[in-house]
């Protein structure tokens, strides 16, 4: 089995994860259950100059007492994506989307934005195709095991300098990413094979 393989597989098990984590109902982020009291890592977000609230892939606006899930705000800046996002295009042209939500970099985060005119998504041949198998040996829930994910990605490229979301990184640190994010996911009770 190759990095290729590896990676293609990281990617494929971010789209399971996407998936199952879109709201079940609702347009646009929408139909989260409303929350009486949001988590401690939760992002506050000031935009359009009312505060907004980021959460496990959802917006929360305060109304009456409870956060309620709105749709995602245009032009909001969000400091992180959540783990399952899917990476839509490359370089200059590249989105990520989550949860019927379209983001793309900028310098602050990640910017709420309408989707691309075709949303023609870029997966990895059957030859760069391998997969790789995470099992929550500490029972992780999926949000934990998306956060997980994402800080370990995180990790990982500022341990090796290369990020596969970029087309421009040096595929020659591709395989010291995949065991850097391997190492990092085994320290968190992650089984990884």
């Amino acid at each position: 089995m190759t990095v290729k393989h590896l990676l293609a597989g990281v990617l494929i098990a971010s789209l399971a994860t996407t998936v199952a984590a879109q709201p079940p109902k609702g347009k646009s982020g929408r139909g989260a259950e409303p929350l009486k009291r949001l988590p401690q890592n939760h992002y506050r977000i000031n935009h359009g100059g009312k505060p907004y609230y980021f959460w496990g892939g959802h917006f929360y606006s305060n109304s009456g007492g409870l956060y309620v899930s709105i749709t995602a705000p245009l032009g909001a800046i969000i400091p992180a994506l959540p783990g399952g996002f899917i990476t839509i295009g490359t370089g200059p042209d590249r989105y990520f989307y989550y949860g019927g939500v379209y983001y793309r970099p900028t310098a602050n985060g990640y910017v709420v934005v309408e989707g691309p005119q075709q949303t023609e998504q870029t997966l990895p041949d059957e030859e760069d195709s391998r997969r790789i198998i995470i099992y929550p040996a500490a029972g992780q829930s999926e949000e934990q095991r998306g956060r997980d994910r994402y800080e370990c990605h995180l990790w990982a490229v500022q341990e090796t300098g290369f990020d596969p979301t970029l087309a421009e990184s040096d595929a020659s640190l591709r395989e010291d990413y995949t065991r850097a994010m391997g190492a990092c996911l085994e320290a968190r009770d992650y089984v990884v094979k």
